[in-house]
Order: C-alpha cells, then sequence, then structure tokens
C-alpha cells in the first residue's frame, strides 16, 4: 500500500548486548520522526515515477505517452511529492496528489501510475476523521471519478480498469481507517489502565490515611487515659507517702498495674503494624510485642472495670439495657468514647468534680452520655488536643452523632448516639465532615 509501516520491517538490525538480544526496530525511529520518514518514503516515489515516465514507451505499448521533455518530470514529481506531508496535512497532501496525477493523465504523461495517490488515501483514512474528512474525500473523489467516465466514454479505459481503480482506492482508505480505530482502541485502552492505576493509588493512600488515624486514634485513647490516670494517682501517692504510706503503696500498685495494662494495650495495637508474614516469635517474652498473646479489645462490659481504675474523681456508672446485643465494633468505639471522656474530665474538671456515666443500651443503637460538674467550659484547654476530634471520627465512622459542650447549670457533656446499623457514608467523608464541625 505505499505505507511506510510495512517497509520499516525491511531494516530489522539484530545484535548482540550482554548476554541477550537487543533488537532495535526502525519501526520505532519512523515513530519518532514521522516527517523525515515520509520525505524517504517521497524520494523512493519519486524515484520510480522518474524510472517510469524515462522508460514508459517500454511499459505502454498500446498508446503512445507523451515523450520526456524538460517540464514533464515536474508533472511526475507533483504526483508523489505529497507524500512527505502524508501524515501532518493528509488531505492537504491527498488533494495535491489527486491534482497532479489528474494533470498528469490528461496530458498523457506515464509516472507514477497512482502510487502516490493510493498512499495518500491511505494517510488520509489512518489520520483523519470526521465531517471534515468525508466533505474532502467526496470533493476529491468527485473529479477522479468525471475522468474515469470520461476515459471509459472516449474508450481510453475499460470498465474492468476502472473497477480495479476503485476497488483499489477504496481498500487503502478502508485499511487505513482501520489501522486508525485500532490504534485509538490500543490508547483507549491504555489511558483507561492508566487512570485504573491512579484510581488504585488514590484508594490506597485513602486506606493507608485512615488506618494511620484509626491507629493514632487507638494510641491517643489509650495512652491519654492510662498517662492521666498514672498522673493523678502519683501525684496522691507522693503527698500521703508520709502520713499514709498504706494509702500510698496502694496508689503505687495501681499504678504499676495501671501501666501493665497500657502496655498490653499497646502492644495490641501497634501489633497490626506488623508483618502479616512474620509469625510470632518462638522463645515469647521480653517487651516487644512477639510472644504476646492478644486479648480481646475492651468493650460495654469492661467499662465497670474502666471506673474503677479512674482515681482523682468520682464516677458514677449507669449501664441499662442488653450489653450482648452490642456489637463487638460498637462496643469499642463506646468504650473508647467514655474513656475519652473521662480523661478529658480528669484534665479539665477539677479535683472536685463527679463525674456521672449513663450508657443505654437499646433495640436501635447505644446512647451515651457523659456528665461532669466541673469547671466546663471555663477551664483552660489545649488547641492542639485530638480528644474532640477523635470521638468525633469514631462516632461519625459508626454512622452515629456526637455533641460536646457546656452543659446547663454548669460542668461538660459528652453525649454519643451508636446506630446498630453499619454506617452507610465512607469514614473519609465523614471524618472531614466531623473534623470541619470541630474547627467551627
Amino acid at each position: 500500500m505505499g505505507s511506510v509501516e510495512v517497509m520499516a520491517t525491511v531494516g530489522l538490525e539484530v545484535r548482540a548486548h550482554g548476554r541477550g538480544i537487543v533488537r532495535r526496530r526502525p519501526i520505532e525511529w519512523i515513530r519518532a520522526h514521522p516527517l523525515a520518514a515520509d520525505g524517504m518514503l517521497a524520494v523512493l516515489l519519486t524515484v520510480l515515477a522518474l524510472v517510469v515516465h524515462a522508460t514508459s514507451p517500454e511499459f505502454d505499448s498500446d498508446d503512445v505517452p507523451r515523450a520526456a521533455t524538460w517540464w514533464t518530470p515536474i508533472v511526475v514529481v507533483a504526483g508523489t511529492v505529497p507524500v512527505t506531508i502524508r501524515r501532518v496535512r493528509p488531505i492537504l497532501a491527498l488533494t495535491l496528489a489527486v491534482a497532479g496525477q489528474l494533470l498528469a493523465e490528461t496530458l498523457d504523461i506515464v509516472g507514477s501510475t497512482w502510487l502516490g495517490v493510493l498512499v495518500c488515501v491511505y494517510s488520509v483514512g489512518a489520520h483523519t476523521e470526521g465531517p471534515r474528512c468525508a466533505r474532502a474525500i467526496v470533493a476529491i473523489a468527485t473529479p477522479v471519478l468525471v475522468l474515469m467516465i470520461v476515459g471509459l466514454y472516449h474508450g481510453e479505459i475499460t470498465i474492468v480498469d476502472a473497477i480495479a481503480s476503485i476497488c483499489t482506492l477504496t481498500a487503502a482508505y478502508v485499511l487505513g481507517d482501520n489501522l486508525r480505530r485500532r490504534r485509538q482502541h490500543v490508547e483507549s485502552l491504555a489511558d483507561r489502565a492508566e487512570r485504573a492505576e491512579r484510581e488504585r493509588e488514590i484508594l490506597a493512600r485513602e486506606r493507608v490515611t485512615e488506618e494511620r488515624a484509626r491507629i493514632a486514634r487507638e494510641l491517643h485513647d489509650i495512652v491519654a487515659h492510662s498517662v492521666s490516670v498514672m498522673v493523678i494517682q502519683a501525684t496522691a501517692a507522693r503527698r500521703s507517702v508520709a502520713t499514709r504510706p498504706a494509702a500510698a503503696e496502694d496508689l503505687l500498685a495501681n499504678i504499676e498495674r495501671t501501666g501493665r495494662q497500657t502496655m498490653d494495650e499497646l502492644r495490641q495495637v501497634l501489633g497490626v503494624l506488623r508483618d502479616a508474614d512474620a509469625g510470632p516469635s518462638p522463645s515469647g517474652g521480653g517487651n516487644g510485642v512477639a510472644g504476646v498473646v492478644a486479648r480481646p479489645l475492651p468493650t460495654v462490659t469492661d467499662l465497670p472495670a474502666l471506673v474503677d481504675a479512674t482515681a482523682g474523681l468520682v464516677v458514677r456508672l449507669a449501664v441499662t439495657g442488653v450489653v450482648d446485643a452490642v456489637p463487638a465494633g460498637t462496643g469499642v468505639s463506646v468504650y473508647r468514647v467514655v474513656q475519652e471522656a473521662i480523661t478529658n474530665a480528669n484534665r479539665h474538671a477539677g479535683p472536685a468534680a463527679t463525674i456521672d456515666v449513663r450508657v443505654a443500651c437499646t433495640a436501635w443503637g447505644v446512647d451515651v452520655q457523659v456528665d461532669d460538674d466541673g469547671r466546663g467550659a471555663s477551664a483552660p484547654r489545649s488547641s492542639d488536643g485530638y480528644g474532640l476530634l477523635g470521638m468525633h471520627e469514631r462516632v461519625a465512622s459508626a454512622g452515629g452523632t456526637f455533641q460536646a459542650g457546656p452543659r446547663p447549670g454548669g460542668g461538660w457533656r459528652v453525649s454519643a448516639r451508636f446506630p446498630l446499623a453499619p454506617p452507610t457514608i465512607p469514614l473519609t467523608s465523614a471524618a472531614g465532615t466531623v473534623a470541619a464541625r470541630v474547627e467551627t
């Protein structure tokens, strides 16, 4: 078909490179230098057309073509040179090639024998599409058909020649159009694969961010509550070590017990960061994660132990309803919200405050309310804390609602509602909404 892509397979060079074989395909060079490649093709067709023009009497014994003179090669070249721009301006190339070939046919000049037109027709199908392409083809095909009809009328060509020429030109266009559609399909598949890869990377980053936020919440809840309790107990032990050594000893024992429990919970949370293929150490023991037997996460049934471990403030707990009906995931969130609310009360309510914890387990969900009668909103609060934000995110991830603020009559109130149905909104969206509420 006169296509450069077909000719490129001839120049395959194979050379040894190390242990393997590296193949340099000219098709890669042609794609990188389309103008140069088309120029080489135009030169090849031009040389072939000039050779045919110079030896035309030997190829055309029936009709007497015009003898070669100084100007006839110009007409011959006019039908092949437009091949140089067949990819950058395919319609213009086809127009010029057809014009040069029609001029040659009118003047009885034998030359490229429609090879240039054939290549340009293929290029129009391979590199153009749409209504503009259709209009150009109709405009260019009209004079060609008129010339064929005139040739048939004067007996210069036969009906077989006319049909063969039309079929050849049509086949060239169809071949180019099919290759263009195949190329577009491959590019579309590559584009979709690239978009899918980008989406997978975005989803992976979002999952990593969510997991990091979850681990951060767990670490904050465990460390903040336990350290607050240990600080309060250590302060009380220091003050009573001289006057009440027995009480100081009990407080120190509570500090030790709280510290051990905190270490166990930290090991359990940090265990998710381990390699999934790495098993526990056969020897066990030590202070590391390996060899530690995982314990179940705390839930609603562990709230009495949480209240008993809280020292320095009066904490009253009331749990109603069927606790066993609460799912494990919701139970962990309820426990962490109560734990963080008590931690905040320990920090900000004052030493004489009383904390009331109410947990109501109903058929539709769990209601949590933690009130204290301390200093409330008047207490100084750190601007970089994550306690309220962590509680917001926990409740939102479970599809519930959360409120925190001063309560009527003084003090502070934290309330949350956990539905028993799973959440219907993504964690990232919920966390973003909650974060905005916390900022406002």
